[in-house]
């Protein structure tokens, strides 16, 4: 049940990347230059006060993190990270193959 579940939500991470893909590809061609929405621009969208207050609370307590680690993970492209993350919760959710015991000769 919960490959299941890992695998649905790959799927859904997966269909938001390509999503955001059409989307930077329609405002590039609109506006005759390549525009590309960073991660953080994304999640600003979705969550604006769970954003500002992770920032404060990140600069608080480590702003070396939130200068260095954090703030070049939210420039990533949101296509790339939508498809990347989907794609590896699907990895995860596959089934292993057994081992093929072979007898010996």
């Amino acid at each position: 049940m919960l490959r299941l579940l890992i695998r649905f939500l790959g799927l859904l991470l997966l269909a938001g990347g390509f999503a955001a893909l059409i989307v930077d590809g329609t405002r590039s061609l609109a506006g005759d230059g390549l525009h590309v929405t960073p991660l953080s621009e994304g999640a600003a969208d979705l969550f604006p006060a769970q954003m500002k207050a992770f920032r404060i609370a990140l600069e608080e307590k480590a702003p070396q993190i939130w200068a260095s680690i954090v703030f070049a993970l939210l420039l990533a492209p949101l296509s790339l990270t939508l498809t990347g993350l989907g794609g590896l919760l699907i990895a995860l959710s596959r089934k292993r193959r057994r081992a093929i015991d072979y007898p010996l000769r």
